[in-house]
């Protein structure tokens, strides 16, 4: 039975010898202590869906850094790992940098990102908008971070679909999004339809729950004219600023992040150069 211990300075609520939960002072949020990455049990895994299933985002804290191997096996206990489907295996080799941010790619699928030369904003977002497929969870580590670097803002959107006005959801119920990867030529420089499409309200494949899946960077939602789709756009984008529960989570060297990718987004600040900000982050899981 779990048991609560109020000597610390919040309550830690401890599943039988390993995990260890600690409500984070947020909105959302749980930090997570004792896992083994080697061989977590099938009662830590249902422990660890049924956190992140009710608070969306996890933070392993005082974990040594796992391998790639450790990853694999750790998340694949979860779902199907993103690189062992078509989509995940070809995102992640149409690109090697991202703007004045350097990303070396490693063989294993994981990358680094250095902000040696700067870091540019990066605005509220869902990773992998811009593919068909809807990546489930996504993970990053601080490998070293420094002290004043960019923090990383996380938002509910599920919240905001569930606040949305009821004519607005019978509206966009089943209406689609059109995303374009910011990463290459737009559409009047690169004529094409899309690179991707997603129900504006998208469920959780696994809880079927709903988010507001219009983010920052969604260029238009399919079926509505164009004069109104700027203005449908601006309104849900401000409903998404007034609504969402929201927390900035400010990094520490060693910290590994796992969050819901179909209901959180998420965004960082521009950064100016000589900050120390490396990340890695691995892509988990997949639909």
């Amino acid at each position: 039975m779990a048991t609560i211990d109020m000597v610390s300075e919040r309550p830690v609520v401890s599943a039988g010898e390993g995990l260890k939960f600690r409500n984070l002072d947020a909105p959302f949020g749980v930090e997570v202590r004792g896992i083994d990455w080697d061989n977590p049990a099938p009662d830590e895994v249902r422990l660890l869906t049924r956190a992140l299933r009710r608070h969306l985002l996890m933070v392993f804290r005082g974990q040594k850094s796992p391998t790639h191997e450790q990853l694999d096996r750790f998340f694949e206990r979860f779902g199907r790992l993103t690189l062992k489907t078509f989509d995940g295996a070809f995102h992640y080799t149409t690109f090697s940098r991202d703007g004045n941010v350097e990303i070396h790619r490693r063989d294993d699928g994981n990358y680094l990102t250095n902000t040696d030369a700067g870091l540019s904003e990066l605005v509220w977002h869902n990773d992998h908008f811009h593919r068909p497929h809807l990546k489930l969870i996504s993970v990053i580590e601080a490998m070293d971070f420094e002290e004043g670097a960019s923090s990383t803002c996380f938002r509910d959107m599920y919240t905001v679909y569930e606040m949305l006005p009821q004519e607005i959801r019978s509206r966009l119920e089943y209406k689609l999004t059109a995303n374009f990867d910011p990463r290459m030529p737009g559409p009047k420089e690169k004529p094409r339809l899309c690179d991707s499409m997603h129900l504006v309200f998208s469920p959780h494949p696994h809880s079927g729950r709903k988010s507001l899946f219009v983010n920052d960077f969604t260029y238009r939602i399919v079926g509505v004219p164009d004069d109104e789709n700027e203005k449908l756009m601006a309104q849900l984008r401000a409903f998404s600023v007034e609504n969402a529960p929201y927390y900035e989570y400010k990094w520490r060297t060693g910290d590994i992040l796992v969050w819901d990718n179909v209901g959180l987004q998420h965004r960082r600040d521009g950064m100016p150069p000589g900050k120390r900000r490396v990340m890695r982050a691995y892509e988990a899981i997949a639909e």
